[in-house]
């Protein structure tokens, strides 16, 4: 399986002094804010690199990323690759002795799958791969992304 590097989705407390700390000590740019609603979080991707930082912050007390932080305090959430073949990557997964997390979802153009920190040493894995909207017809459109997780399963 070919995995190149996406993003590493990182919780934060609180996003404006998150952002502030990488653009002011760090010198990194933040591109536009994201706010998913049905997730209850908001979101700012830092490109570094090939790659991107996601700081993640929870817009409600019962989100994912809260409970995250309440568990485990701020700091890794999840770790993102991109795939040519998510199929071949759940493939390989279980091949190796892991049930990918949710099977492979698809819906709005992607598709997705996860290995549980519990399999993995402790990281919540994302593999995705952009998909033509029409090679999977019937794809759900309720899938659960890698911000609705609780990366400590």
């Amino acid at each position: 399986m070919k995995a190149v590097l996406d993003h590493v989705g990182t919780a934060v407390q609180d996003l404006a002094a998150a952002l502030a700390f990488y653009r002011d000590a760090l010198g990194l740019e933040i591109e536009g804010e994201e706010e998913v609603a049905s997730e209850l979080v908001r979101a700012h991707f830092v490109p570094v690199g090939e790659s991107r930082l996601e700081l993640l912050e929870a817009t409600a007390p019962e989100s994912p990323i809260a409970r995250y932080i309440d568990k485990r305090g701020p700091g890794l959430h999840h770790v993102t690759f991109e795939v040519e073949d998510i199929d071949r990557a759940a493939a390989a997964i279980r091949e190796f002795g892991i049930e990918p997390m949710g099977g492979v979802q698809r819906s709005h153009g992607w598709a997705e799958t996860y290995i549980r920190p519990k399999d993995s040493g402790g990281v919540l894995f994302q593999f995705y791969v952009e998909e033509e909207p029409h090679e999977h017809p019937h794809a759900d459109d309720q899938i659960a992304h890698s911000h609705e997780y609780d990366s400590t399963e």
